[in-house]
Formats: structure tokens, sequence, C-alpha cells
């Protein structure tokens, strides 16, 4: 690879970082208000370099949401592999999913699609997250119903209701525990099928 293309590459990577840094600070000082002219003088970029990276507000704003989740999120999902207590695993990493929207409050009004955003970053984490539904419903922690497919919408459906009401953490894990009860299979109730996949 010539010299200068991996320079073009470098410096092209360096931009997206500056910016992804850059927009993470002005959306949490301004919030909804942030412009991207802001974000870009901010990151110490023109426009069009910004543009060339993100060529609109939902994706920039997107971009530093799967950043902050692969950042405040996956660990705690890797963790889980080795937990011994799955209930109380799943609680954290869904806890740390509403704590990581808390804080990303100002970004939402950015956000389309938020949920199917969250299910999505999940499903990339989609054989981890079968080998721990496997685990769970072994252990007899989870219901033996529950499927991989139904994790992340599940997952990502509970923790925005969470965040809309704005709870101080402490109610934000009592009903985050009362809520993932809907996983443990004692008295549980069959669930409806599931949708046929398309594709």
């Amino acid at each position: 690879m010539p010299a200068c293309t991996s320079r073009r590459r470098t410096d092209a990577y360096a931009n997206e970082s500056r910016i992804l840094a850059a927009a993470r600070e002005v959306f949490a000082e301004h919030g909804a208000a942030a412009t991207l002219t802001q974000i870009a003088a901010h990151a110490g970029v023109g426009n069009a370099t910004l543009y060339r990276h993100f060529p609109n507000r939902q994706a920039l704003a997107a971009a530093v949401y799967e950043d902050a989740f692969a950042t405040d999120v996956e660990p705690v999902i890797l963790a889980l592999i080795d937990s011994d207590a799955p209930r109380e695993a799943f609680i954290d990493v869904i806890e740390r999913l509403a704590e990581l929207m808390y804080l990303q409050r100002p970004l939402l009004p950015s956000l389309d699609h938020l949920t199917e955003l969250t299910s999505k970053l999940f499903n990339r984490k989609r054989e981890l997250l079968e080998t721990l539904v496997t685990q769970g419903q072994a252990a007899g922690d989870l219901r033996a119903d529950l499927t991989v497919d139904d994790v992340p919408t599940f997952v990502a459906m509970v923790t925005a209701a969470s965040v809309a009401l704005d709870q101080p953490p402490q109610l934000r894990r009592r009903y985050l525990s009362l809520m993932l009860d809907a996983l443990n299979p004692a008295d549980a109730q069959p669930l409806p099928p599931l949708p046929a996949r398309s594709g």
C-alpha cells in the first residue's frame, strides 16, 4: 500500500475519532440545539470533512451512541458469560444500558428508531446471547420458551421505557427487576409465537 494512501486512511480515522469525541461533548452541552457546524468547529475540522464521514445529523448521533455502547455496555455483556447468577447479570447489563441512555439523553432526540438501533447493537453479540440464554435455561433461571431473538428487543424496550420515565437509579433497578420477572420460568404462561423471520 502506498505511503500516501496509508496516511490518508490514518488521517480519516483520526478525523472521525475527533468528530465523535466533539459530538459527544457538544450534544451533552447543547442537546437538541447542537448544530453540525458547532460539532465540526469543536472537532477542528471543516463542515465538508464532517459530512464526508457522517452525511446527516442522525448518522452522527447513531455513531456516537454506537461508540458509547461499545465502550460502556459491550464489556458488561462479555462479562456475563462467566456469571453464576444469570438473572442478576442480566439486570446489570440492562442497568448499564439504561445508565448509558440516561447520560446520552441530549443525544436521543437526534436518534431515529432508538429501540431498533439498540436491538441491532445487541444482535452483534448474537452468539454470546445464545450461549447466555442456553445457560440461563439450563440453570432454571430463564423460561424455556425464551429465544435469542427475544433478548435484544426486550432489553431495548425495557431500557427505553426506564429512561423515558426519568427514574432515579434506585428505582430504575427496582423496576428493571420487576420487568425481568417476565423471563423467569416459574408459573410462566406460554409466549405467543414469534413472527416468521423475513429473508
